[in-house]
């Protein structure tokens, strides 16, 4: 073999090896966080921004990130730079909460497609390999944390003194090894889109890995409690029935995914946890009910509630903003000392006012053609035989248009499922690089 092609192999294994440690810091960031140095809790928030430096530097080795490939993101770069100069000069913001609103939207945004050019099918299937791993554990330390105590010490916060948030009957929403008990919900969701593509080709996974993982997601659903992952599993419903029917081969698939998932419900109504825990989720929906409505009022509220908010400020913004990244909880420590939602809780009401009218809409415009395309690149990898990257878009596109990305692990989550959806499409049309023995491990 040549020396030169030695040298690229090697440099495309440290690539993948970065983006392995970014994966890992997402999954366990809390636990140095919550656990092991709290008062590092603030400073660990962008543990992962290096990481993603790292990604980049070695991928322009390896000839995956250049000008004429990331150019949207340079133009993306330059126009918040533009944006953050004018309002620092104005006096509309400061330097600091500019550079970290800089750095939530604009830094780790290239990984999505730096993943999608770098991960290969075997890539791919180890990933899955690990979230299937991965959820058994989970779900045990979410079940401990939904059976302790608030004030146990396995519901610990981010931050000295910190606690997590209440559910129903005296039971909080846990949060696995993350902050808080968004990042447990996310990677289920990602998991369900692994698990559902398992069960429609045989032998992706071995049987003692593929249903104990299948039984733990089943059974943290109503555990964690969240009427986000029910609205997701429903969505992938809907895809995976698409899934199914436009492909002959995945067909009985569908039917094996029925048999298996009432099967899995049918053991898990039979545990006592299982049992209470669904009782804290109705609790806790009718709780929720009470206060925002049924199930299309929730929808209407969450979803078309949140962009009416943001469109309802273009009126009211004005046209240079408030500064980017000013709705962010570090904008609001720094200016305040607690945390906050000082723009509001959802996305739209908080990128209008932070941008201006103009620019803000155009951002959340871009964020939406690139779900768009997400989707198209899905259906194109299905009508092609590769489900995976289409039934991990329930996963990602709500993400992408809706989620938080001053958030950390939401956008960690943005990033990383949309490098894998995409990955997953290109795999499809492209052949596999490396062996098993070459890819990482």
């Amino acid at each position: 073999m040549p020396k030169t092609n030695t040298k690229y192999q090697r440099r495309l294994l440290w690539l993948k090896r970065w983006i392995w440690v970014y994966f890992w810091l997402l999954i366990f960031e809390g636990v140095l966080r919550k656990w092991i140095v709290p008062s590092l809790s603030g400073p660990l928030l962008l543990v992962r921004d290096p990481v993603a430096v790292m990604i980049y530097i070695q991928a322009y080795r390896c000839q995956k990130f250049s000008i004429k490939t990331m150019w949207p993101f340079a133009l993306l770069t330059a126009g918040m730079f533009l944006l953050a100069s004018t309002q620092i000069v104005l006096g509309i913001n400061t330097i600091p909460i500019a550079l970290y609103g800089i750095r939530s939207y604009a830094l780790h945004l290239p990984l999505i497609f730096v993943m999608a050019d770098t991960l290969t099918r075997e890539d791919l299937h180890k990933c899955g390999r690990w979230l299937l791993l991965l959820s058994v554990p989970m779900t045990i330390l979410v079940l401990a944390q939904f059976r302790a105590g608030a004030g146990a010490w396995l519901n610990a916060g981010a931050g000295e003194g910190s606690s997590q948030i209440m559910s129903a009957g005296n039971h909080v929403r846990p949060a696995g090894t993350f902050s808080y008990d968004i990042g447990p919900q996310c990677l289920v969701m990602l998991t369900f889109g692994f698990i559902v593509d398992a069960l429609m080709r045989k032998g992706t996974y071995p049987r003692w890995l593929l249903y104990p993982a299948l039984f733990a997601a089943v059974a943290s659903v109503p555990i964690l409690g969240s009427r986000t992952v029910l609205f997701t599993m429903a969505a992938l419903g809907v895809f995976t029935v698409y899934s199914g029917m436009s492909h002959a081969a995945r067909l009985a698939g569908l039917v094996k995914i029925a048999a298996v998932l009432l099967l899995a419900g049918f053991i898990a109504i039979q545990l006592p946890f299982f049992r209470d825990a669904v009782g804290t989720m109705e609790d806790r929906w009718q709780q929720a009910s009470r206060a925002e409505g049924n199930v299309g009022e929730v929808l209407d509220e969450r979803v078309l509630g949140n962009v009416e908010g943001g469109l309802q400020s273009v009126g009211t913004t004005p046209w240079l903003g408030s500064g980017i990244g000013m709705g962010s909880n570090f904008a609001a420590v720094t200016m305040t000392g607690e945390a906050r939602f000082m723009l509001g809780e959802g996305e739209w009401v908080r990128i209008i006012p932070e941008f201006g009218p103009i620019c803000g809409l155009l951002f959340l415009g871009a964020r939406m053609c690139f779900a768009g395309y997400l989707f198209l690149m899905g259906l194109n990898g299905l009508r092609r035989n590769s489900a995976l990257g289409w039934l991990l878009l329930p996963a990602v596109i709500p993400l992408l248009v809706m989620g938080v990305m001053e958030q950390p692990t939401y956008l960690g989550f943005m990033v990383f499922g949309a490098g894998l959806c995409l990955a997953a499409a290109q795999v499809a049309i492209r052949p596999v690089v490396f062996t098993s023995s070459q890819a990482l491990s």
